[in-house]
């Protein structure tokens, strides 16, 4: 019992956590930087001095990764979707093990955060800027982490991509 919890925890905990923090940040820069603007309420705090005159404004982002595909979102969803479907396709056949299931739980974890959003807002809300070249968000670290770990897994550590045995 006590393996398939390990199994779970890898396959679904990394996923939940950037959902969840992603959900989280969204929901906190949304209440400090949108809300007072609509309500006129003043959300200075002693423990975020400052904090509403710093924050970035939203990015609406009605397109993919470097604001590629804008204004066509569901073109975007329906891609996401059909991509999702496909490497649940692909991973059947697999057994991925090791850094694997973290790395792509991580993947899923971002894509379907900004799923939601695109579903909620018909774009994905983006906010923190990098070096005035592109804006990103939480989904998108966990997007970007997974991948990078599934690409080290690839290179690195094969044996965690073996086939299922028949």
């Amino acid at each position: 019992m006590e393996g398939k919890k390990k199994d779970w925890f890898r396959w679904v905990g990394p996923g939940l956590l950037v959902l969840f923090l992603d959900r989280l940040v969204k929901w906190l820069h949304l209440w400090m930087t949108v809300l007072p603007e609509k309500v006129g309420v003043d959300l200075q705090f002693g423990f975020f001095p400052g904090a509403v005159d710093k924050a970035q404004k939203i990015v609406q982002n009605t397109g993919m990764a470097f604001g590629l595909f804008q204004g066509n979102t569901g073109t975007i969803l329906m891609v996401s979707i059909i991509l999702l479907i496909g490497c649940f396709f692909l991973l059947r056949g697999m057994r991925p093990s090791g850094l694997a299931p973290i790395a792509l739980s991580m993947i899923l974890g971002g894509a379907t955060g900004n799923m939601i959003d695109r579903l909620l807002y018909g774009y994905v809300l983006d906010m923190f800027p990098f070096f005035n070249w592109f804006v990103f968000n939480v989904a998108d670290v966990g997007v970007v982490a997974g991948a990078i770990l599934c690409g080290w897994s690839l290179l690195f550590r094969p044996q965690d991509w073996s086939k299922k045995e028949k």
